[in-house]
């Protein structure tokens, strides 16, 4: 392998979580709810709200959410409810090949880490839950005190794991895999390899050839990233 960083986002990369965009649609559904919105927004204005990086704030405001701290606070805490009792279920849980490519990575002296939109103490969550943790440098998440302007797509955070996990550009070679435009997108800002995984077969069935930032690889399972 000619990457020494491996930087994985985690739901639907390297976590399985069922109908994913109803899922997530519920819990914004909910948070807006809790907050007290002027009105609940069309499905397909919603779906903008998740791609719309730094705008996100002009759509809670449209909404009639104002105080962006508690909205982000209470969807982290529905997120995570929702989780722990799908996790007992065993309805979400890691696709069969994440821990013999983690494991290979890992014993091949890479450096990797999780770089994850969601929050912070949920990514704590699942990576213990599963037994994961020891095959990573570092994690990324967010949470309502932190600025969600690193989110991704912003590559900041991304720079800043690297930053952490004292990445030289110059001698060495990172690489981003995600499920979403957005992991794409953070990637290629941040001046690094991308690569999008199809978990999802129905999922950019036009292609990538409008977007912005094109993926430098598309594989459909993890073991395909030692082909690199």
């Amino acid at each position: 392998m000619k990457y020494n960083y491996f930087l994985f986002d985690l739901d639907n990369c390297l976590l399985y979580i069922p109908n994913s965009k109803d899922y997530f649609d519920n819990i914004l559904l909910e948070t807006l709810k809790q907050c007290l919105t002027k009105h609940v927004p069309e499905r397909s204005e919603r779906n903008k709200f998740w791609f719309s990086g730094n705008s996100y704030i002009d759509y809670l405001k449209k909404w009639g959410t104002n105080n962006f701290r508690d909205f982000w606070k209470c969807f982290d805490e529905i997120d995570f409810e929702y989780r722990k009792i799908l996790v007992q279920k065993n309805e979400i849980l890691l696709f069969n090949d994440v821990k013999c490519v983690l494991e290979k990575i890992y014993n091949e002296n890479k450096k990797l880490a999780i770089i994850s939109n969601s929050a912070d103490y949920i990514v704590d969550f699942i990576v213990k839950k599963f037994n994961i943790t020891k095959y990573f440098n570092y994690f990324f998440g967010l949470s309502f005190d932190k600025d969600q302007s690193i989110a991704k797509p912003s590559p900041l955070g991304v720079l800043s794991v690297l930053e952490k996990l004292k990445y030289d550009p110059k001698i060495e070679k990172a690489i981003m895999i995600g499920d979403s435009i957005v992991d794409i997108y953070a990637a290629k800002k941040a001046k690094i390899s991308a690569c999008l995984i199809r978990r999802d077969k129905n999922k950019y069935l036009d292609g990538y050839g409008a977007w912005e930032y094109n993926p430098d690889f598309v594989i459909e399972q993890l073991k395909e990233i030692f082909n690199f």
